[in-house]
């Protein structure tokens, strides 16, 4: 009895991994630009930069301006250029978050190359006491604990650097993008005073940013559900897939090679 013409195996084609249901809670987001009134690239930063998620608009502080030198890939286009001398933006009088475990604070930064003494990244308390932010420290990019710790992990870069202070069950991790750099279990003293981004929260013209600060972010978790995946960095490079035409010669080819062989089977 002759064969039949046998089944050909299915072409397994690669597709682009399914990003994981992030575990963290946004509790405020801070753009720097797209989410403000009028924001263009060159142009004066508004009266307040929005926050698109909680509501906690923080009031402009000397002559910031928008810049269009962003992060790759994170999907921004403006950001928040600070000369280091009077920019910035906050709010005195009321803290964004009160949790001191189990929270998140993150920004891109692009440093301009200034080490002298400390400048505030984006801190959430009073930077003599209370709460906690990431802070500029000499040359170096670290956290800050008001009154209990300033620690420098990192030296400051002219490239952009995602950088994220994050309290996870007791535990406190500072990561430069993605990369968990330093860990202790001090806990910051429960947050009060104000919210900085490039200025000391309560203290006017004070430890001022010298560079660009883009995409901030405070977030909440369960204790043990945070992952650094949940951190606002780019996404990983697709693996390249094969076009429609490739796919289609290599269909035939495959076919041709099934016939050669059925034609051997039954020839015998």
């Amino acid at each position: 009895m002759r064969q039949g013409l046998p089944m050909f195996a299915s072409l397994v084609l690669a597709v682009a991994a399914v990003p994981a249901q992030a575990t963290i809670t946004v509790l405020n987001q801070w753009h720097m630009g797209e989410a403000d009134s009028g924001a263009s690239a060159g142009g004066a930063g508004a009266a307040t930069t929005v926050d698109s998620v909680g509501g906690f608009n923080l009031n402009k502080v000397g002559a910031p301006t928008y810049a269009s030198d962003v992060a790759p890939r994170i999907g921004s286009t403006l950001s928040m250029a600070l000369n280091g001398t009077a920019d910035g933006y906050n709010n005195t009088t009321a803290v964004a978050s009160n949790l001191t475990d189990n929270f998140g604070i993150e920004a891109w930064v692009k440093s301009n190359g200034s080490t002298t003494g400390n400048a505030t990244i984006a801190y959430n308390g009073n930077t003599s006491n209370a709460g906690w932010g990431i802070y500029r420290l000499g040359g170096s990019y670290g956290l800050l604990y008001g009154g209990l710790i300033g620690a420098g992990v990192s030296p400051i870069s002219a490239a952009w650097t995602e950088l994220a202070l994050v309290r996870d069950n007791g535990t406190t991790t500072f990561y430069i993008n993605g990369v968990a750099s330093a860990t202790t279990t001090t806990g910051p003293n429960p947050p009060s005073g104000g919210v900085g981004i490039g200025t000391n929260p309560t203290v006017a013209n004070f430890e001022m940013f010298d560079g660009k600060i883009d995409e901030v972010r405070i977030f909440s978790f369960a204790p043990g559900a945070f992952s650094a995946g949940d951190l606002n960095l780019p996404p990983p490079v697709p693996t390249p897939m094969l076009s429609l035409r490739s796919l289609a010669l290599l269909a035939l080819g495959l076919l041709g090679l099934g016939w050669l062989g059925w034609r051997r089977r039954v020839s015998v």
